[in-house]
């Protein structure tokens, strides 16, 4: 079995789609009315278990994480999300996709975090119109 397609429900089609086009730098390659739209990026999916994270933190884990990490980790849920879903985007220079999407204004981005429990890994966070998280990673020279 293969991933065929990943969905995302919105509540504002219009609002969306201008966000994931600056996101992702292109334009749709199918539109069906106001009711699908399909971008072309990638293929993978992934799970996380975010309770490793806690257990590792919880003995002494500073190691592994900054402290942008461990804010974002413990910082209480103001709105409920979407879903449960994390998409992740992978990006050739973080700083410089970090940069754009600070420029974009175009949802809540947090700092750039860090987590190294079996590699070093950066990555930072961004909110779309309807609460999921975006997450972009990639190289990253601090």
């Amino acid at each position: 079995m293969k991933l065929g397609t990943t969905y995302i429900c919105v509540s504002d089609m219009e609002k969306s789609l201008a966000f994931y086009k600056a996101l992702l730098q292109q334009d749709p390659f199918y539109c069906n009315d106001d009711r699908w739209i399909t971008f072309h990026c990638g293929n993978s999916i992934s799970i996380y278990n975010k309770k490793y994270d806690e257990k590792l933190i919880e003995k002494g884990g500073h190691i592994h994480f900054n402290q942008a990490y461990l804010d974002d980790f413990y910082k209480p849920e103001e709105k409920k999300m979407n879903n449960m879903v994390i998409f992740n985007f992978e990006t050739d220079d973080l700083k410089e996709e970090y940069e754009r999407i600070k420029k974009l204004n175009i949802g809540e981005v947090s700092e750039i975090l860090y987590v190294n429990v079996h590699m070093p890994y950066y990555y930072f966070n961004l909110i779309d119109p309807d609460g999921n998280i975006i997450e972009i990673s990639g190289p990253y020279d601090g």
